[in-house]
């Protein structure tokens, strides 16, 4: 018993779990030759068979079955740990390129880069913000932060929260509107749009039901923060994701109106193209930036 190997012990594992001399050989990068002798010493040194060996197959004896129980979870462990230990003394440096929507990476991107930078001072940020879809690949882009639904599937995805839409307009212009107050006379009232936004789609949060009004825009737009601004200088009511909204009702130059309802309720994402093996900084950042952006939004 003082002679086992690990190695030896290591070898067994992985020739139950391939199932075959030549699976094991070719997981371990090692001769068949070199597995077949450091079963047969493992034998030796235990003084028991732990497997039947015919041509082209094996199976397990019952010491072997018991055997293989019992120092799986030795090996993994092992693994496992001396993984997590290279991964902290790995150095993790590099440029980094991450594309998200100009609302939230302005938000919310320069905190969590800067805490990030404070664990990993040698990695360095591309960041490119579009309100545009980013082809990944074709871009080079590391990590994406993506607000909607996803339908490509060739994205490894992370989601990380979920996003609100509210209804806001000034106090000057809901002094001129009283009416916006009275959900069913929305479409009487100066709307601004994201987008060709002609329609509200809201739900009840008393009972999760969903009610539409039409609405007559005087104000379209493709970006939140621009409509945003728009309804602060008193323009119309709009549908503003609500951490975009959050300063300016602090501050009192919104009113959150309705508050009994909100729009579709939208994921946020952390994606990378999946056909790119990860790098390690890649995998740390994402990991960090998923909890920091689920705090920040975790308060909306």
């Amino acid at each position: 018993m003082e002679q086992l190997d690990l190695n030896q012990i290591r070898t067994f594992v992985k020739l139950v779990q391939a199932g075959s001399f030549t699976k094991a050989a070719e997981v371990l990068h090692q001769p068949k030759s070199r597995v077949s002798r450091r079963l047969a010493a493992l034998e030796r040194d235990l003084g028991i068979q732990l497997v039947y060996r015919t041509t082209r197959q094996f199976q397990l004896t019952d010491a072997g079955r018991a055997y293989y129980e019992r120092s799986r979870g030795l090996v993994e462990g092992l693994e496992s740990l001396s993984a997590e230990l290279s991964e902290e003394v790995a150095d993790v440096s590099g440029w980094l390129r991450i594309t998200a929507s100009d609302d939230l990476g302005v938000l919310h991107l320069p905190d969590v880069l800067a805490e990030f930078s404070k664990q990993h001072p040698r990695v360095r940020f591309e960041v490119l913000l579009s309100q545009a879809y980013v082809d990944l690949v074709k871009e080079s882009i590391d990590v994406a932060v993506r607000i909607g639904i996803l339908k490509d599937s060739s994205l490894r995805v992370k989601k990380v929260a979920t996003l609100k839409s509210i209804l806001v307009a000034s106090p000057g212009f809901l002094e001129r509107y009283r009416q916006a107050e009275d959900i069913d006379s929305l479409g009487a009232v100066p709307f601004l749009g994201l987008g060709t936004q002609s329609k509200l789609e809201l739900w009840r949060l008393s009972d999760s039901k969903k009610v539409s009004v039409k609405v007559e825009p005087v104000f379209l737009a493709n970006n939140p923060n621009m409509v945003l601004q728009m309804a602060v200088q008193g323009r119309g009511i709009a549908m503003i994701p609500e951490f975009i909204a959050a300063e300016q009702i602090r501050h009192g130059r919104l009113v959150h109106i309705h508050r009994g309802l909100r729009g579709q309720e939208i994921p946020v994402s952390l994606v990378s193209p999946e056909q790119r093996e990860v790098s390690l900084k890649t995998k740390k950042f994402i990991d960090f930036a998923a909890k920091r952006l689920k705090e920040k939004f975790e308060h909306f």
